[in-house]
């Protein structure tokens, strides 16, 4: 029994140091963090050039919402143009079963084409 509880000391002893560097690290990254987080919010440099490309980039932005906005309303225009010529353009008629059966006994040759439609 004695080596058992040598041992069982000795993993105890392991698992507690390890567990302790743990827990000491962590705390010492969350004071590091702390402390770097005060010297960034110190240096309110403003950076030119972020603003330039910012400007730029919104100019760009602007140019191709225009440019979309001119390709829409042409799309639009001609798909009313389009509208308005097919509506004045003549329907298709369609047979009624009498015209259809009365040129069917007429036709036989066209007869298993009107029914394979007709299924």
């Amino acid at each position: 029994m004695p080596e058992e509880i040598m041992i069982l000391s000795l993993v105890a002893i392991v698992f507690g140091t390890s567990l302790t560097a743990l827990i000491l690290t962590g705390i010492y990254k969350l004071i590091m963090a702390k402390i770097n987080q005060g010297n960034k919010d110190g240096s309110g440099d403003i950076n030119p050039q972020f603003f330039k490309a910012l400007g730029e980039f919104k100019k760009n932005t602007e140019r191709r919402i225009a440019n979309l906005e001119e390709v829409v309303s042409d799309i639009e225009e001609e798909r009313y143009l389009v509208d308005d010529n097919e509506k004045s353009m003549p329907e298709i008629e369609i047979e009624e079963e009498e015209v259809r059966s009365s040129s069917k006994k007429e036709k036989d040759d066209d007869g298993n084409l009107r029914n394979m439609l007709n299924e």
